[in-house]
């Protein structure tokens, strides 16, 4: 008899996939959950979300590196789909490393977890408040943005970085803060 497998639509998991990343002991992953290698993952998550945002600013950056017409539809072609394509897979490992304790809803998790899992959410909003605040004054005093641009800088790129560290900060905040996973 086949228990049903609920999905969780707010937080987009589901019953089966969140208790097999609890219960999971897969060597596969195991590179995964010590604190340094979580430290390191956030970082390269850190980097990539930089990288992803700096797309909005290539008309100025490939006229700083002086690219042909040819050379500059290469190199932002290929680093984009590289860029966005690393940083959904550092967010899969970074689910993976701190077994989705922040995607999880309360129910399937143990007093514990919910005490980690909110404590992770009320820093990680914290520091979404600096990020926004960062972006108000890139706003402010950087080079002028306009969504949706083909000429000029774009800021489209900034909104997906932006969208991506909400999505993953805190399970960034979870694989810093916490010792055992």
């Amino acid at each position: 008899m086949s228990k049903k497998n609920k999905i969780y639509w707010f937080e987009g998991v589901t019953e089966k996939g969140v208790k097999s990343l609890l219960t999971d002991e897969n060597s596969k992953y195991g590179w995964l959950r010590p604190q340094r290698n979580r430290r390191a993952l956030v970082a390269l998550m850190v980097v990539g979300l930089i990288a992803v945002s700096m797309g909005s600013y290539w008309p100025t950056l490939k006229t700083n590196m002086n690219l042909s017409s040819g050379a500059e539809i290469v190199v932002y072609s290929v680093t984009a789909i590289f860029v966005i394509f690393a940083v959904l897979v550092g967010y899969l490992f970074l689910r993976i490393s701190v077994r989705g304790i922040g995607d999880a809803p309360n129910e399937l998790l143990d007093e514990r977890q919910i005490k980690v899992r909110d404590t992770s959410f009320r820093y990680a909003y914290y520091a979404m408040g600096y990020v926004v605040l960062g972006l108000l004054l890139l706003m402010l005093f950087g080079p002028e943005l306009q969504m949706f641009q083909a000429k000029g800088n774009d800021g489209s790129y900034l909104v997906i970085a932006t969208l991506f560290a909400f999505s993953s900060m805190p399970s960034m905040v979870l694989a810093w803060r916490e010792r055992d996973i």
